[in-house]
């Protein structure tokens, strides 16, 4: 027995070398899922990009057709907004703002005829032009309230922010299966140590090269496969025996929820790009004629209680001059100093409780949706590298032995 076992003892390292080339076959497949972030090599065939960055697009239209559909709904969530509270906070820094518009534009555009009115009227008109400002805001917000699902286009602004940024899909999905991620490469270990012993038999007898190529390439493939299914499969807890067996994604749900919802509210629905996307877009009309018909009743409303006096120092027609250049600067200077009132809407909004909550009750097919779009579309393509690397693996394996 020891003569045999001495004869053969490098037939007993193939276990241990299968579990070698499972693992590192597993880690590789799942680096090239995600790196590099750009094709490298010569287009279309010689060279690789990571699955996830290649579909980038694709991706991200896929989570946030998720969010969009199960976890965020603008209406529901933007409720939670005060209007009045948006007011006080902001209170100061749109009079200040108004105030200082009002200041200017009678100095550029009439000022030859206001030059001989007295301080404390143009004083007059700019703490008046101040004081209706915070209303108007107030009105403005209660307005974007009601309009926000025509106003804000959720999977825009989402798969905008994730295209700008090719890590950010890649950061998602690697935090989001990070555990699924290391147990993929661990199994890959214990999987191929558990396929080795099998191979001693095969070793004793041969120690052909091509032997070695194809337990590489099954160990590749199999270790790849069997390590996606345990992550997704069964969706409900099954028991066989004193065995359970459950998904390793679904029985973290709570956990991956939360982290999912964190990484969402951190990085692309901020209250910055939120509110950026809903006064700053230059596209988004609905949000320009609210700001303009709430900031034209206002200055309205203060123009008119100065009408006599305003006809006898100037004309009609310098009146609608200044109301014209007076609102186009209120206009477009208000969405600029809307930032004050961000850590407000962070707090209010509370994003990540919202999706981290809706997220751990979805029913098991809903949430393993959320981290399956990084594997099923190209899955073959994961695990067929497995199983090329295997290869290779297993013929080096064969110079060795």
């Amino acid at each position: 027995m020891a003569e045999f076992i001495g004869e053969h003892y490098i037939c007993f390292l193939v276990p241990l070398i299968s579990g070698l080339i499972g693992y590192l076959t597993n880690v590789l497949s799942i680096k090239m899922t995600f790196y590099p972030l750009d094709f490298v090599g010569i287009k279309p065939f010689l060279g690789w990009q990571g699955i996830i960055p290649s579909k980038a697009t694709a991706m991200a239209e896929k989570s946030v057709d998720l969010l969009t559909k199960d976890l965020f709904k603008p209406k529901e969530v933007f409720s939670k907004l005060d209007a009045q509270k948006v007011e006080k906070i902001s209170h100061e820094e749109f009079a200040l703002m108004s105030a200082q518009i009002t200041s200017a534009v009678i100095k550029t555009k009439i000022s030859g005829t206001w030059d001989i009115i007295s301080g404390g009227f143009k004083n007059k008109i700019e703490n008046l032009i101040a004081s209706v400002m915070p209303q108007a805001v107030e009105n403005i917000m209660e307005d974007v309230k009601k309009n926000i699902d025509s106003i804000l286009n959720l999977k825009l602004l989402a798969v905008n922010t994730m295209k700008e940024d090719k890590s950010m899909i890649n950061h998602i999905f690697l935090d989001l299966g990070g555990r699924q991620f290391r147990f993929i490469e661990n199994s890959g270990f214990w999987l191929g140590l558990l396929f080795g012993l099998g191979q001693i038999f095969t070793t004793i007898y041969t120690t052909h090269w091509l032997m070695f190529v194809i337990y590489g390439v099954f160990i590749g493939f199999i270790t790849n496969f069997l390590a996606i299914k345990l992550i997704f499969e069964p969706a409900e807890p099954k028991k066989i025996g004193p065995f359970r067996f459950w998904g390793l994604f679904l029985r973290n749900q709570k956990e991956e929820s939360y982290r999912y919802a964190k990484i969402i509210a951190e990085e692309v629905l901020t209250s910055e790009n939120l509110f950026d996307y809903i006064f700053r877009n230059q596209n988004n009309k609905i949000t320009k004629e609210i700001i303009a018909k709430h900031l034209s009743a206002a200055v309205d409303k203060v123009l008119d209680k100065q009408h006599t006096l305003l006809k006898f120092l100037i004309t009609n027609n310098m009146v609608s001059e200044f109301k014209s250049v007076l609102l186009f600067h209120l206009v477009n200077e208000l969405p600029l100093h809307i930032k004050v009132v961000y850590p407000y809407i962070r707090k209010a909004l509370d994003i990540e409780n919202t999706i981290g909550e809706k997220m751990a009750n979805l029913p098991p097919k809903k949430f393993i949706a959320f981290l399956r779009p990084a594997f099923q579309e190209d899955e073959w393509k994961l695990i067929t590298v497995g199983a090329v690397l295997g290869g290779v693996a297993g013929y080096l394996q064969s110079l060795l032995v």
